[in-house]
């Protein structure tokens, strides 16, 4: 097992296909920088997302921690209604579509009721204040409605992190400042306790790496 994970951070490491960004000081914890990091396009963990999603043409979805907004440039061949917010505004001067914009997952700036469906992809391990988090989405989510994230398996936290921190500090003990959380199903259900959204169910996949995948959704009125 322990080779496993050795072979896997060098490959991250070396891996040219991974970009590590570093966001200015503005972010869910005011005068602190943000940390992300990303695979710009993954096709294997969007054909799972495309599994659980089901866009439909006049949806409206929204991507939490988009980036440069790759997803959202694919999931436009789905819905014209889709948009991504993210809170690094380096990210957002190269975005690869128009349909992103910046913005706080812990304090979104949309109304009550305004997506049919919300998609997050490893973002939620680098966020400060998961219970607000999952309160914005069940505020913004319209009944009925679900909400997908996926986040890294790590056995230890931030080990998935080891080649971002490299990269960026030449400090692979950075990984567990960029990794804030050690995640799984059963702590994602906790984190939703006193909210409106329900655990519908969670997978474990492969998709370059190890993560799971967990579907949520929005009580209706009345239910």
């Amino acid at each position: 097992m322990w080779i496993f994970w050795i072979r896997h951070i060098v490959s991250l490491v070396r891996d040219k296909r991974l970009a590590v960004i570093s966001g200015e000081n503005s972010g869910t914890t005011p005068h602190k920088t943000t940390y992300q990091v990303t695979i710009n396009f993954n096709p294997a963990i969007f054909k799972v997302l495309l599994k659980h999603l089901h866009p439909s043409t006049g949806e409206r979805i929204l991507d939490l921690g988009c980036g440069r907004g790759f997803y959202v440039k694919e999931m436009e061949n789905y819905t014209e209604g889709v948009i991504g917010v993210d809170i690094s505004k380096n990210s957002l001067k190269e975005a690869v579509t128009q349909k992103v914009k910046y913005g706080d997952a812990t304090d979104l700036n949309f109304e009550a009721n305004s997506f049919d469906k919300i998609y997050s992809l490893h973002t939620i391990e680098h966020i400060p204040n998961l219970k607000q988090l999952f309160s914005e989405i069940a505020r913004v989510l319209k009944p009925g409605g679900i909400a997908i994230t996926a986040y890294p398996w790590e056995p230890i936290r931030g080990i998935l992190a080891i080649g971002g921190a490299l990269r960026q500090y030449k400090n692979p003990l950075m990984a567990r400042k960029m990794h804030l959380h050690k995640l799984t199903p059963k702590r994602i259900e906790q984190l939703i306790e006193g909210t409106s959204l329900s655990h519908i169910e969670s997978k474990f996949i492969f998709a370059l790496s190890f993560q799971y995948l967990t579907v949520l959704k929005k009580y209706k009125i009345g239910c």
